[in-house]
């Protein structure tokens, strides 16, 4: 499983093209066309921007929780020159977490003085076997780590139950912090948690978006959040389906703010599946060093499939119409 932004989007002719955009929901944002992802071996990105330099975390692959640190996004890394570039920002493993190894969908945002990131893994013991998911946190004091884990999780579901996935930071327009998460074993799984100074929850998890059509089938995942500036509200991303499928795409919804209530496109998903790279998912958003927008994803080469890694980010540029301003620098 997979999973603090500018302005607002439609999409046209990308790597990944979307379909059935709703203006009222996709107008104002276009992703430009790229050939192939530029960032091999990367599942779930997130990226945050201190002054020129970048973040690009990911799900883990031969690391826990690998970092990529670099101040050229645009253009396309061999494995080998992405792997000399990646360290692992998480060296010891939180106590609760199953498999050590195992680290999803980090998100990674400053509190005050210290650096948090947010991680999703499965726990010990879970008492729904089939739900084993929660979402941990950990501390450190440069963006690139070394991240100390809590020894407990930060939530495993709605109750502590159900489990939890796809952690992601976000804020309003007035910097106010929230953590958008997937919660399992339900058929409302977006939530929206607002966050105190000290990344501490100041109330329960609020339900944002439900699974309500045929191509979100499965489940819904991965939630992302961009303020529009234009608009007053805010453009919500989310995966749906099958991480591994070749049907797996990106919805869409508008939001009246980050703790709802929020609309989804009824006309279908916002990224699917074309030229050769399918199941598009876990998008996140941030801004270049020009304070241009862009967006992150991963998707895997068509026919190769599998639950055993293989994905690979592409970084895309958005177009803003018209150009408007693009909030704080770090995410």
């Amino acid at each position: 499983m997979l999973r603090v932004a500018p302005a607002i989007l439609m999409i046209s002719c990308l790597l990944v093209v979307a379909t059935g955009c709703a203006p009222e929901l996709g107008a104002l944002f276009k992703l430009q066309t790229i050939s192939e992802p530029s960032l091999p071996e990367t599942s779930d990105p997130s990226v945050v921007r201190v002054d020129t330099q970048f973040y690009i975390y990911g799900s883990n692959n031969h690391l826990r929780a690998p970092v990529t640190k670099t101040t050229n996004i645009d253009r396309t890394y061999s494995l080998g020159e992405k792997n000399a570039l990646t360290t692992n920002a998480m060296p010891t493993s939180a106590a609760w977490v199953a498999m050590p190894q195992q680290l999803w969908a980090p998100t990674v945002g400053r509190f005050g003085s210290r650096w948090v990131m947010f991680f999703g893994a499965d726990r010990r013991y879970p008492p729904q076997p089939n739900n084993p998911q929660c979402i941990g946190r950990a501390w450190a004091t440069t963006p690139e780590g070394p991240f100390v884990p809590e020894p407990e999780p930060f939530t495993c579901g709605i109750d502590q139950v159900g489990g939890a996935l796809d952690p992601e930071l976000t804020s309003d327009a007035q910097g106010n912090q929230f953590l958008l998460v997937a919660f399992s074993d339900t058929a409302a799984p977006l939530h929206s948690i607002p966050l105190d100074a000290n990344a501490n929850a100041v109330g329960p998890p609020v339900q944002i978006l439900a699974r309500q059509y045929g191509w979100e089938y499965h489940f819904i995942e991965n939630p992302s959040m961009a303020y529009d500036y234009t608009r007053g509200n805010y453009l919500l991303t989310y995966s749906a389906g099958v991480w591994w499928q070749r049907a797996y795409s990106t919805g869409i919804a508008r939001c009246s703010t980050p703790v709802g209530p929020c609309t989804s496109d009824p006309s279908g998903p916002w990224i699917a599946s074309s030229a050769g790279r399918t199941g598009p998912g876990g998008l996140s958003f941030f801004t270049d060093t020009s304070g241009g927008a862009r967006a992150i994803f991963s998707t895997f080469a068509e026919g190769r499939e599998t639950q055993i890694g293989g994905r690979s980010a592409s970084i895309m540029p958005l177009t803003l119409s018209p150009l408007v301003g693009l909030g704080p620098i770090v995410k």
